[in-house]
């Protein structure tokens, strides 16, 4: 019997806005900065590409944001925890300005340094956008305003793997 899995991507619903179209204005602005020798507008270049290139994860379809299987939770750019290393998953929220948006809180039964198994997902470039942030309390806050599945069926999916049912 085949193994589950489930599978979250990112949500690309503002990939043009966050990638395409600022790397498209960069470009314009790049070349006509340095015809007109203006260095301004070639630094206004490059902020436009920091933007695209924080929001590149958007655009690719081999790495999902989350992936949850019978061995553990993936989450692009953290790597796996195996279940057995997870002590909880709680509803929480993420306060973006007024907006409140639905997030994971996912306690561990030991320090994330000595849990963390290295994957794919494994990134190390800290200029990205991550479905996760690291709280001071040691846990991880998953932000599901950012993936493309609902907050209730990742919810649901975390409850089906922890029960063992898998």
């Amino acid at each position: 019997m085949a193994s589950r899995e489930f599978t979250a991507d990112y949500d690309r619903s503002k990939v043009a806005s966050r990638v395409w179209l600022p790397l498209g204005l960069a470009a314009i602005l790049g070349i006509s900065g340095l015809i007109l020798g203006m260095p301004a507008v070639s630094l206004l270049a490059a902020v436009l590409t920091y933007i695209a290139l924080r929001h590149w994860p958007l655009t690719r379809d081999n790495c999902p944001a989350l992936r949850l299987n019978a061995t553990g939770a993936e989450i692009d750019g953290l790597g796996l925890v195996n279940w057995r290393d997870i002590a909880g998953v709680n509803k929480g929220m993420v306060q973006v300005k007024a907006l409140k948006l639905p997030a994971l809180d996912i306690e561990f039964r030991r320090p994330l340094t000595e849990i963390l198994e290295p994957t794919d997902a494994t990134r190390v470039r800290p200029w990205e956008i991550r479905p996760f942030k690291l709280r001071r309390d040691g846990k991880i806050r998953l932000d599901l305003s950012q993936l493309s599945e609902s907050p209730d069926a990742i919810q649901d999916a975390f409850r089906y793997f922890i029960s063992g049912r898998n």
